[in-house]
């Protein structure tokens, strides 16, 4: 069956809330380029004085917008798709399979399970690392699964899953912009913030999947955790992405396993 073909299953909402989630995240990149323009962002918070109070308005004027548009997403979503923001936690068991199965399907909307894990895990890990002001796109991670599609391999293992995975999110770039990274986190900031987000989540899918983490163990704290983790291994995950080594990435997400 085509693509197409499956697409004409989706209800009309589907398409709708897939056409919000687009428009939200170009006009918000749209705000983001406006306030640097303006050098809005320019001055630390100590320094209020220090801003020019064009930039100032422009700033103020940008996040309105910004706080708009996230409440007209929403509220498209609520009335259109509810379970658009039922988003998937790693701990769900089997939700790599379920990832997987995501990719196959290759629907030309949005893939509830796909979009929400990726896009839920980089707002989650860009706001544990970074300080505002962050972008992450969601219509940039679908595309990811898009390009993913066309390759997908039934008989590939869990570790060239994910590391075909990390290449076209690192590709796709979702993570257009994160905020300055404190001394504590300087790992974070060795490395193109995609490569370091991206990573980050998809290790946290493949230990999750394992089952590694307990019960009582937060989200956040996990993803956290995983970072730290892997932070002294990203300068060499991030070679591996650069040069599109799939199975010298695939060894190196098993190492990283086995070292769990």
């Amino acid at each position: 069956m085509t693509s197409i073909s499956r697409t004409a299953t989706f209800p009309l909402a589907a398409h709708a809330v897939c056409a919000a989630a687009g428009v939200r995240d170009g006009l918000r990149a749209a705000q983001f380029y406006i306030r640097d323009l303006a050098n809005a962002d320019r001055f630390g918070k100590g320094e209020p004085k220090r801003v020019p109070f064009l930039s100032r308005v422009v700033a103020q004027v940008a996040r309105i917008a910004d706080r708009f548009m996230n409440w007209g997403a929403n509220v498209s979503i609520a009335l259109f798709l509810p379970s658009w923001r039922k988003l998937p936690s790693p701990f769900t068991p089997g939700l790599m399979h379920a990832v997987a199965k995501a990719i196959r399907e290759n629907s030309l909307v949005h893939n509830l399970l796909f979009n929400a894990y990726f896009f839920r895990a980089a707002i989650h890990i860009a706001k544990r690392y970074s300080a505002p002001p962050y972008l992450i796109l969601e219509h940039r991670v679908d595309a990811a699964r898009r390009n993913l599609a066309p390759r997908f391999d039934e008989a590939a293992s869990d570790d060239v899953i994910l590391a075909r995975t990390l290449i076209a999110l690192v590709e796709q770039g979702p993570v257009a912009r994160i905020g300055a990274v404190a001394e504590r986190n300087r790992f974070f900031s060795s490395v193109e913030p995609n490569i370091a987000v991206n990573a980050i989540a998809c290790v946290a899918l493949m230990f999750a999947e394992e089952g590694k983490p307990s019960e009582a163990i937060e989200e956040d704290e996990f993803f956290s955790l995983t970072g730290a983790l892997i932070g002294p291994r990203l300068s060499t995950i991030a070679d591996l992405v650069a040069a599109r080594d799939e199975a010298g990435l695939a060894q190196e997400l098993a190492d990283i396993k086995s070292m769990y």
